[in-house]
């Protein structure tokens, strides 16, 4: 009996490196996190975003100062929509990462038997 490789098996399951779960996995995350981010007064933080297979970056200029949150030195101090705030990766994580890591492995079943 010939036995696959075990890279063959991952890729066949998509959990090989930039495989099809890696990229569902960013996707689960963006979706969940989103509501973390704020919404700004101007601009749309939320809506300016780069996904890639292993990675979500939020691209207006502000992003990175509303993360970290400080802006010029200051600490920001009022996110006006409930929810919301810095450093919302770990918001989401702390809140959700059960609900994504579910999703993910629902996936993961469903295509391991087909």
């Amino acid at each position: 009996m010939k036995m696959k490789l075990i890279s063959q098996i991952k890729a066949d399951l998509g959990i090989n490196p930039g495989g099809r779960v890696q990229r569902l996995f960013t996707d689960t995350c963006y979706k969940y996190m989103d509501k973390y981010v704020l919404l700004a007064e101007t601009g749309n933080l939320r809506g300016v975003v780069d996904k890639g297979i292993d990675y979500i970056t939020y691209e207006m200029p502000y992003a990175h100062a509303q993360y970290i949150g400080e802006v010029h030195g200051s600490p920001v101090r009022n996110y006006t929509t409930p929810g919301t705030g810095s450093y919302w990766d770990k918001r989401m994580v702390s809140a959700e990462m059960n609900d994504v890591i579910k999703e993910v492995q629902d996936y993961v079943r469903k295509r391991g038997n087909r």
